[in-house]
């Protein structure tokens, strides 16, 4: 996984908006919901005839890191549909860590993004929650017979930019990421290594060609010469 990209994450959790309180008038606007859930393994991805899954460890996302972070809560992924933000503990997101997982909660905004967001969660069309992060240091572990099972932990994040509110609560994840990990497996790295000494060899070959083709006209220049 290249920590220069942003990944993004889909796991099962909850978005809901809060009802009001007893002796409270008007229609709540609080939408709150969890978009990270720890120590629980992602769907199973098939990609690269591998199978991978991901797990949060609690000590990716702790408190002291959250404050040093600008988050956005978006709609769909777009950056164009930002309702809420967390701007080093400051802002209109607000975020609450329980063993569980990260936990947020906000105010729907008086725009038409806000109405449509707070219309489409209550309606439960948007029922999923999602993170967008820089990956930093994880462990890369095989498991299973047969097809392999891979499985990745995060143990922290170089940064966490995104959370957003999605159709589908289900795991994410491109091609390019799955050969990233499959890079990092045991199995992946015997065949990069592999493929280095295959192409180490096709050099040595190609190098050794040439010294011959060399050679063997450096000796037709030597015969024409002593014809002379």
């Amino acid at each position: 996984m290249d920590a220069k990209k942003t990944e993004i994450r889909t796991l099962e959790g909850f978005l809901a908006v809060r009802e009001l309180e007893a002796g409270q008038e008007g229609e709540s606007r609080t939408i709150y919901g969890r978009a990270i859930v720890f120590n629980s393994e992602s769907e199973l991805l098939d990609d690269f005839g591998m199978t991978f899954r991901e797990v949060i460890d609690p000590s990716a996302v702790t408190m002291d890191f959250l404050m040093t972070q600008d988050i956005k809560l978006n709609m769909l992924h777009d950056r164009n549909q930002t309702v809420a933000r967390w701007n080093k503990g400051k802002g209109s997101l607000r975020l609450n860590l329980t063993r569980e997982g990260l936990d947020f909660e906000f105010e729907a905004p008086k725009c038409d993004i806000g109405d449509r967001c707070l219309e489409m969660v209550r309606r439960g069309d948007y029922s999923g929650c999602s993170f967008e992060f820089y990956p930093k240091d994880y462990d890369v572990v095989e498991r299973g017979e047969g097809k392999k099972d891979v499985l990745v932990k995060h143990r922290s994040f170089a940064k966490l930019s995104a959370l957003t509110i999605g159709l589908d609560p289900a795991y994410r994840a491109t091609s390019v990421n799955a050969r990233e990990l499959y890079d990092q497996t045991p199995s992946g790295i015997a065949e990069k290594k592999a493929e280095e000494e295959a192409r180490q060899r096709e050099e040595q070959e190609k190098k050794e060609a040439i010294e011959r083709e060399m050679e063997r006209r450096l000796a037709a220049m030597k015969r024409f010469d002593n014809i002379q």
